[in-house]
Parts: C-alpha cells; sequence; structure tokens
C-alpha cells in the first residue's frame, strides 16, 4: 500500500475532505470521507493532520466509451482484480499514482491494457486496513 501524510481535513457535519500526499511521489490528492455516516465506530476519523496512514483510493465515476477530454486512461496493475471487504476492484495506475475503481460495470478483456474512466471524485476506500464502512 502507499503511505500518505494528511495535510488537511475540511469537516463537514456528515462528511468531509481529507488531503492527502503521497510521501512517495508528493502528489497532492483531495480524498472524499462520509464514513462516519455509514458507521459509529468502524470510519475514518482517526486519521489527523500530520499523521501518515497507508491508503488505498478509490475512483468514482463511468467508463468512458470513447476517448474525450474528461476521460482518463486507467492502465491495469499486474494483480488485476482485488477483493477488499466485499466487494471486486480493479487496481488502476493513472500515471505514477495507485487507484482503486470498483470491478461491477467494467467492461474489458484481458488482453486490453487500460480502460478510458471519467472520474469525478476520489474516496477512501482503506486506511492502515480499516475499509470503508460501505464495501465491508
Amino acid at each position: 500500500m502507499i503511505m500518505f501524510e494528511v495535510t488537511a481535513i475540511d469537516e463537514r457535519i456528515m462528511d468531509r475532505d481529507i488531503y492527502l500526499m503521497n510521501v512517495v511521489t508528493e502528489k497532492e490528492e483531495e480524498c472524499f470521507d462520509n464514513s462516519i455516516g455509514y458507521s459509529d465506530d468502524n470510519n475514518f476519523m482517526f486519521m489527523k493532520i500530520g499523521s501518515k496512514y497507508e491508503c488505498k483510493i478509490l475512483l468514482i465515476g463511468d467508463q468512458a466509451k470513447e476517448e474525450n477530454k474528461e476521460a482518463c486512461k486507467l492502465f491495469f496493475t499486474e494483480e488485476g482484480l482485488i477483493k477488499i471487504g466485499k466487494c471486486q476492484f480493479l487496481k488502476v495506475y493513472l500515471g505514477n499514482e495507485e487507484y482503486y475503481i470498483l470491478a461491477d460495470e467494467i467492461l474489458f478483456n484481458d488482453e486490453d491494457k487500460y480502460i478510458l474512466f471519467d472520474f469525478f471524485r476520489k474516496d477512501l476506500l482503506e486506511v492502515d486496513g480499516h475499509i470503508s464502512p460501505m464495501y465491508i
């Protein structure tokens, strides 16, 4: 898993945005966290500014049928399909960064090297072995 440092947290009543920095690539990530709305005790409220955590980031969006300015090429990793909690995810690369997408509605062949994906948000999927309550 990839190590991230929490640089800021934007708290709201039932959700928040957590700003992370990849400690290796120094890429900044803005991740949505609504885990408190799904569980009072199994959530990501333990995350603190300045602390480092191993995180898996989920891209939320849809597979694109053709290339356009919103769609990104997500390259498949060697691991391919991975079960996390009760769901199947695809582990993918966008540039040098590692992400996950929910595999349910993704169409691909074993020969494919990448898919086109239009995402509008990044969610925290797993932090230090704690899986988002949405996927348990």
